[in-house]
């Protein structure tokens, strides 16, 4: 199964979920910590119900994900304030956007399914897509959670746990090794949740731009 084939059916499975038009747990936790009326990019947005929780709140929301499907079903909840819908992979480089486009950007849960090397260029381009003092606020799995081990071992920490479905588990150390270099931690802490799993493993990062440039 191609990659994008994978991602729509996994979102026309989502559809079904009771969760699945309600903003997640981070992006209601992380909002008070937002410059207000930013220009935020969601990246890896999904069916956009963090998308849609941020431009209620008057930010002005690029949503990007790799799934046609998923960006069928993003909802603009203030006709005023559309959403900008960006179909494009993360793991695509460079990003379809100019240097200093945005305030903030926001992945919940969409970092976590590359190797090492795709997962340092992605850190990289959220440095460059970023203003000067700019945040990241990302949530990744964890390496507590219940099905790290399973599947296929690609790399440290890094599975297939099935055709097409790749998963990389972070620790808060190794989160902070993968962005350390190009931004600043304002808050890193293992124990995010969601409201699909009955578990909290997961890391959080929010994290400040850091100046100049930056190698990894």
């Amino acid at each position: 199964m191609l990659p994008q084939e994978f991602w729509n059916e996994k979102h026309r499975s989502y559809r079904k979920s009771h969760w699945i038009d309600q903003p997640n747990y981070f992006a209601q936790e992380v909002i008070d910590r937002l410059p207000s009326r930013a220009d935020l990019l969601d990246a890896g947005c999904g069916q956009g119900q963090d998308s849609a929780f941020f431009a209620a709140k008057g930010f002005k929301v690029t949503a990007l994900d790799f799934s046609e499907f998923a960006l069928g079903h993003v909802q603009d909840p203030v006709p005023s304030n559309p959403i900008k819908r960006v179909a494009a992979s993360l793991a695509e480089f460079p990003h379809p956007f100019e240097d200093g486009s945005f305030d903030v950007v926001y992945a919940h849960l969409s970092l976590h399914y590359f190797d090492r090397e795709i997962t340092l260029a992605i850190v990289r381009e959220f440095h460059r897509i970023l203003r000067p003092q700019g945040l990241l606020c990302a949530m990744v799995n964890s390496v507590d959670d219940p099905e790290f081990g399973e599947g296929t071992r690609l790399d440290a920490d890094y599975y297939e746990l099935s055709s097409g479905d790749r998963k990389r588990y972070f620790s808060t150390e190794s989160l902070s090794d993968a962005t350390h270099r190009h931004f600043a931690p304002h808050l890193l802490r293992q124990s995010g949740r969601t409201r699909k799993d009955p578990h909290n493993a997961f890391v959080q990062l929010v994290a400040q731009r850091r100046d100049g440039e930056s190698h990894a």
